[in-house]
């Protein structure tokens, strides 16, 4: 059994074989599925809700989809993403300033 110290640094360095990356699945899950939702017109700029290794279903809006997601899958792990061949980098900013 290896000593707690050897564990910790596995989880450290991304080491751990157990753990995955948070989304990991649904994110691959979203890659395999995308051209099969590009191929219906109807899908593009609709947002896919993706619950583990399926397609839960594709909604009008980012916020109706997260909002289906949580009232199926409460906190177990989903995703939410447009579906488009071509996705923008939106901008934020970690930079932010706390009111004193």
């Amino acid at each position: 059994m290896p000593s707690v110290d050897a564990v910790d640094s596995a989880r450290a360095v991304g080491q751990n074989e157990d753990m995955d990356v948070a989304l990991d699945r649904e994110m691959e899950t979203f890659r395999r599925e995308l051209p099969g939702l590009l191929a219906d017109p109807a899908n593009r700029g609709q947002f896919a809700l993706v619950h583990a290794e399926a397609v839960a279903g594709v909604y009008p809006t980012f916020e109706a989809a997260l909002a289906v997601g949580y009232d199926r899958f409460g906190l177990e792990p989903f995703l939410v993403k447009e579906v488009t061949d071509h996705e923008e980098p939106r901008y934020f900013s970690r930079n932010l300033r706390c009111p004193t």
